[in-house]
């Protein structure tokens, strides 16, 4: 069956924004060609006696072009390989995340057009407060795209959900009718008012350690009306295995402590071998304990 959705990368910051790299060699290249342009004119204001800085000076200098002539092939090097882990991650953000949602439509019977499922990493950035980066979406084509809102939490429905560290489903038509601007500023909410309808949040949460830490969330989205039914234990369960899977093969430890199967990890494996993902990906909904 071809699948009628699309994907969307997260923004800047995310484990999976191939841009993010690309601007990082970006701003590399420039410098170093800046320093290259500054140490050939260093040697050359040397040779032609019009600057006599002393012999320390020289060395380095010497010493610098060197080092500037490999470095563009260490960049390359290094480039290729973070392009490859970033394809790879988001190739398993992609499957996994696929996966749940046609779970999601086996669970519900939802049309697959009407539903996007996201993943958001909590992040806490040194120069400012925490935020939410999107790590990966799939949707159909007719399903909204990306608001431009920067998330964060207390912020939406997904904000509450990282916040409160518990489960949260809105059908926020009411909501934006009502005018309850959800933590949102006044063009935030421009930007999202009438843009989504029913939003179920299940956080993502990290219990390897002495407490439990929320990191961020999954967040499904869905037509108006459609709150009941995906809000059951099978949809909370296929949501809740999916994050769990997510931490297992994203590096995380298994759960210090045996926690019960999620309801809806039956489905989810049932759709991730139907769609032929990987069998470490299948089996990772098992092991994700």
């Amino acid at each position: 069956m071809v699948q009628p959705v699309t994907t969307d990368v997260g923004r800047v910051g995310s484990p999976v924004y191939g841009d993010a790299v690309r601007g990082d060699r970006v701003w590399i290249d420039v410098a170093v060609a800046v320093l290259a342009a500054v140490v050939g004119a260093g040697l050359a204001l040397d040779r032609t006696a019009v600057w006599a800085p002393g012999d320390a000076v020289v060395v380095t200098l010497v010493l610098l072009a060197a080092l500037l002539a490999i470095v563009p092939a260490a960049l390359q090097a290094v480039t290729s390989v973070r392009g490859r882990r970033v394809d790879a991650t988001r190739e398993l953000y992609d499957d996994l995340l696929s996966g749940a949602l046609w779970a999601v439509v086996d669970a519900t019977g939802t049309d697959p057009r009407d539903l996007a499922l996201a993943g958001y990493r909590l992040e806490r950035p040194w120069w400012g407060p925490a935020r939410l980066a999107r790590v990966h979406r799939v949707r159909a084509r007719r399903r909204p795209v990306a608001s431009g809102v920067r998330w964060a939490p207390g912020k939406g429905v997904v904000g509450e959900c990282v916040a409160t560290g518990a489960v949260v489903a809105r059908d926020v038509t009411a909501l934006d009718a009502a005018g309850e601007r959800q933590g949102l500023s006044p063009e935030e909410f421009r930007l999202v008012r009438g843009k989504y309808a029913v939003v179920v949040a299940v956080p993502l949460v990290d219990d390897t350690g002495q407490t439990s830490a929320v990191t961020g969330c999954l967040a499904l989205d869905g037509p108006a009306g459609s709150l009941e039914r995906l809000t059951t234990p099978e949809v909370l369960g296929v949501l809740e295995a999916t994050a769990r899977a997510l931490r297992r093969l994203t590096g995380g430890a298994p759960a210090t402590v045996s926690l019960a199967v999620p309801a809806g990890a039956d489905r989810l494996r049932t759709a991730l071998e139907r769609q032929a993902s990987p069998a470490e990906r299948v089996a990772a909904v098992e092991q994700a304990r």
